[in-house]
């Protein structure tokens, strides 16, 4: 008895202290936890990059500096373009809309005939107001919008800092697995306390979800671009394709996507045509938002849980569960973690039935 729990106590504040160490190591991780998950899949995924380099120059350390220099830039020079086109065209909106006698033209259309049901109905509305100036109300309703713009921006320049912080952290991970990738690779394959066949079968399926998703949504988002641009051609947006590119960009941004892009597009030929009695600029604001709805929009959200679902083997409802749990739970990189983690837990599911017809075989 004495010998068992000389045998026990040891192990029990051994297990004890591992979990204590474990939820310590959690906590610390925590802030950084989304940069660090997210590098570890970007070095995943650039890994065959890597390989690449690798075999020309026969240094590890410079071969992983190339690749993170690579992601660096593909992250900023798409930000900066969009960000600068996104500001000329806020800046030139909103100049135009001071400069412009917005009121005074609304009336001019909307009362061309005194009789209209529209033309009374905004009159009255008008003459409740303490001052019956349209004009004045719109230009204050610009500046609030204006206010709330500078405002959201003026919260995304505080949180600069910790944006950069975790875009290291994030290029510091993916630096060092990409140099010491294949060791940790086997180490975690090592602890992993399954049947050789089993790892296999669990490694294979992250390989596949992983670029499956990852893939998946870039050919997705540059479609949608390309549709997006085409549209814009076809109505008459300028520069139709720089604002595809853009449009690609915003694609891989949740919360925003396409149309981000293309309803301001559409809500201004509308808007044009109404102040200008142009019919022609109204129906292509109209056509616009169709395109945009049932063509562009459809494919984010019907074309492409079919197309990764097909590449990883998992059904796109999984596919689509798992983006959207994944964005809600860990925000931008839970559009490939959700994905992930419910195609390796089917994968556990077959582990198990495996396990479970081979005892059945014994009973």
């Amino acid at each position: 008895m004495r010998k068992i729990k000389s045998r026990f106590y040891p192990k029990l504040f051994f297990s004890a202290l591992f979990l204590a160490i474990l939820l310590l190591a959690f906590y610390i991780t925590r802030p950084f936890l989304p940069a660090l998950i997210t590098g570890a899949i970007m070095a995943y995924l650039s890994y065959p990059l890597y390989k690449k380099i690798i075999r020309r120059i026969k240094n590890k350390d410079f071969a992983s500096l190339i690749v993170v220099v690579f992601i660096v830039l593909l992250f900023t020079v798409p930000f900066v373009i969009v960000l600068g086109l996104v500001s000329k065209e806020a800046y030139r909106t909103y100049t135009t809309l001071s400069e412009q006698s917005l009121g005074t033209n609304f009336l001019k259309i909307i009362c061309k005939d005194e009789s209209w049901l529209s033309c009374k109905t905004i009159k009255s509305f008008v003459g409740f107001l303490p001052e019956s100036d349209l004009d004045y109300y719109l230009k204050i309703t610009v500046e609030k919008i204006t206010v709330f713009i500078i405002n959201n921006v003026s919260k995304f320049l505080a949180s600069i800092p910790l944006i950069f912080l975790n875009f290291f952290v994030m290029m510091f991970v993916v630096y060092y697995l990409l140099k010491d990738g294949e060791s940790i690779a086997k180490r975690i394959k090592d602890i992993l306390p399954l049947k050789e066949s089993h790892k296999e079968h669990v490694m294979e399926r992250f390989h596949d979800v992983t670029y499956a998703v990852f893939y998946g949504n870039i050919s997705i988002a540059i479609l949608q671009g390309v549709l997006g641009g085409i549209g814009f051609l076809i109505v008459g947006v300028p520069s139709p394709a720089l604002w595809g590119f853009v449009m690609v960009i915003f694609a891989l941004i949740p919360y925003f996507g396409t149309a981000i892009i293309w309803l301001p597009a559409a809500l201004n030929f509308i808007f044009i045509g109404y102040l200008q009695n142009d019919n022609s600029s109204t129906i292509r604001g109209i056509a616009l938002i169709i395109y945009g709805i049932f063509v562009i929009s459809s494919i984010d959200n019907i074309l492409k849980p079919k197309m990764i679902g097909a590449k990883a083997k998992v059904h796109p409802i999984l596919v689509l569960l798992g983006v959207l749990g994944g964005l809600a739970m860990f925000g931008f990189i839970g559009l490939i973690l959700g994905p992930i983690m419910l195609a390796l837990l089917m994968t556990f599911v077959d582990i198990y039935e495996e396990e479970k017809a081979e005892l059945e075989k014994y009973f």
